[in-house]
């Protein structure tokens, strides 16, 4: 690992922030995520809502709790399970430019002030022992160094019968080179050190302490996801190395802009599969089914996307006249055009 990594993490998150403004509409969505596809799902952003939801359902997280948004993004979880749930949610990352963005977004997101968010490293907070009902990370824990420290820290500062819910990329080992090389310029693309091997990770759980509860590969729910990500490589790319060669765009903006044909690439090879892991500090009160669940806390309503591209991009408003906002319809059209056909691939 190199010794400025976490510099690296911090730089790759400041510098992309602008990428995730214009695919997966930051404002709206304040998602970092794939999202979760299923058959009510018709819309990216009603995907990556989605997701939210499928948190506060796998972690059966209710108005009594407190929990810990391990590497929150911009907020929109820990919003999203605030004003749906009605707990108290603190976020943390090690990006001092997702804080900043979490606290404006915070000002119209937060009305009943439940959350609140810090700059910190989920392998080492600053919080006293058995402080949170709930832990969980989407699609941050990859991030760790070292994926037994966030573990060790996790289950310090869970209370006894607290619950860790992480929802990421579970790799196998790479069986060969060209999968190695694949899986590489994906790492170095988004900052990543290694990723977490599924039999590793699972024996590091319970050397911990944690009980698994589940592990559920959900690799379908979040595959239009991934194909949405490899065709925005195509013009991605092109434009990135325009830009980068006339100044406008860093090198790790160029490298991102590759990356969604790195996790396509090796998403196709099957070295990965995109999983919920829920584990327990202890066993306590389990809810017989996640249906249950539901059923006894009601989260929320399942929002539905029913806005028509003119209503998302207007053209012409009380501002005036808006061109770029032409481009944005084209574009989503074409990243999101047909997603959900599996037999779709570009």
């Amino acid at each position: 690992m190199p010794e400025n990594y976490h510099e690296e993490i911090e730089s790759y998150y400041d510098e992309s922030l602008r990428d995730y403004e214009i695919v997966w509409q930051l404002k709206h969505s304040m998602a970092l995520h794939y999202g979760f596809w299923n058959n009510d799902t018709h819309t990216h952003r009603q995907a990556l809502w989605n997701m939210n939801f499928q948190v506060a359902k796998n972690a059966q997280i209710t108005k009594d709790d407190l929990v810990l948004d391990a590497g929150c993004g911009v907020g929109g979880t820990s919003f999203f399970l605030a004003n749906n749930i009605g707990c108290r949610v603190h976020g943390i990352s090690l990006s001092k430019a997702h804080v900043h963005r979490a606290l404006e977004y915070q000002k119209d997101n937060d009305p009943k002030n439940l959350v609140a968010f810090s700059c910190q490293n989920f392998c080492e907070t600053s919080f006293p022992d058995n402080t949170f009902d709930v832990v969980f990370g989407i699609e941050s824990i990859v991030h760790a160094d070292d994926k037994a420290a966030f573990l060790k820290e996790a289950f310090r500062v869970l209370k006894p019968g607290g619950r860790l819910l992480i929802s990421d990329y579970f790799l196998r080992h790479p069986k060969n080179q060209k999968e190695k090389e694949v899986l590489k310029k994906w790492a170095n693309s988004w900052a990543i050190d290694d990723f977490i091997y599924e039999d590793d990770f699972l024996a590091a759980v319970k050397n911990v302490g944690f009980h698994p509860y589940f592990l559920e590969d959900i690799s379908q729910n979040v595959y239009p996801s991934v194909k949405l990500m490899h065709r925005s490589y195509y013009p991605g790319v092109v434009i990135s190395k325009v830009s980068n060669f006339f100044g406008r765009r860093t090198n790790k903006q160029l490298e991102n802009s590759k990356s969604g044909k790195y996790q396509y690439t090796s998403h196709q090879q099957g070295v990965w599969k995109y999983k919920h892991f829920l584990a327990f500090k202890s066993p306590e009160k389990v809810y017989a089914s996640l249906d249950e669940f539901i059923t006894n806390n009601k989260p929320c309503e399942v929002y539905v996307d029913t806005e028509k591209f003119q209503e998302r991009f207007p053209i012409l408003s009380k501002r005036g006249f808006k061109p770029r906002n032409i481009l944005k319809r084209v574009m989503h059209f074409y990243l999101e055009n047909g997603i959900k056909n599996s037999n779709k691939t570009f």
